[in-house]
């Protein structure tokens, strides 16, 4: 983000708004997070997928799976995040406590947008009080009403939208753009499956080994399910923008 004249002067701090109303710690945090990976997430009937890039560890001697993209929340609730993991972490762990805060209070499983609804007043706290800083995440919060299926992507501001496929971290717009461009009314897990893993090709400036696929799906009535390495291996065998894995440089 190149820097303006005067901007230095309202940069400090996460509660001093430009004169032109902009919240410049939030805007940062919005570009660490294009940083990361692409992480995408298409709802069909039945169910939600989620794919996400992650970044292999140079070193062969690294476990890729132990990088986490897609988190289990509650069961018929999980998410997908972009940004750092470290606050991703922290966000995933809010989310899981207020679902089981909701199920004991309750006696049911917490809807989805009331867990956006939560979170997103969760983030926005942070760009208001002094001594904070925006957590440098993106989530795309999956769930269902009624077993349909739903999104809710949440960002540092706090701003919640709901989708019906969407993409966040690096090329979001782009990758959004192809989503829009390729999302057809009826969908099978299939087919929402292939639509992003295309989709999160789209954000990629180069091909990737299946290795680099953090792939989930989400069903009601059940905990998330994550997708072994060599299942996303078989699935995406043949598509023209898997390659080989390279540990020789940095992804």
């Amino acid at each position: 983000m190149e820097m303006q004249p005067g901007q230095m002067a309202y940069d400090r701090a996460s509660t001093v708004f430009s004169p032109d109303g902009r919240l410049f710690q939030v805007e940062y945090a919005l570009q660490a997070i294009q940083m990361g990976g692409t992480a995408v997430a298409v709802t069909y009937t039945g169910g939600i997928v989620f794919v996400a890039y992650r970044n292999l560890p140079v070193s062969s001697l690294a476990e890729a799976t132990s990088i986490e993209k897609s988190f289990a929340i509650d069961t018929g609730l999980g998410c997908v995040t972009a940004g750092l993991i470290a606050d991703s972490r922290v966000l995933v762990e809010f989310l899981r406590l207020e679902a089981q805060r909701h199920r004991i209070t309750f006696g049911e499983i917490a809807p989805y947008s009331l867990l956006g609804q939560a979170l997103g007043t969760h983030l926005q706290q942070f760009t208001q009080f002094g001594g904070t800083r925006p957590f440098a995440v993106s989530l795309l919060l999956g769930g269902f009403s009624d077993r349909q299926p739903g999104l809710i992507e949440l960002d540092p501001s706090g701003a919640t939208i709901g989708w019906k496929a969407y993409a966040i971290g690096r090329n979001r717009r782009a990758v959004a753009d192809f989503l829009e461009e390729k999302l057809v009314p009826e969908r099978t897990e299939e087919s929402a499956f292939r639509l992003a893993v295309q989709a999160v090709a789209e954000g990629s400036p180069t091909p990737f080994p299946p290795e680099a696929l953090d792939v989930s799906i989400l069903e009601p009535d059940a905990d998330l399910r994550h997708l072994a390495p060599a299942e996303v291996a078989k699935r995406v065998s043949g598509l023209p923008f898997i390659g080989p894995l390279e540990r020789g440089r940095s992804k």
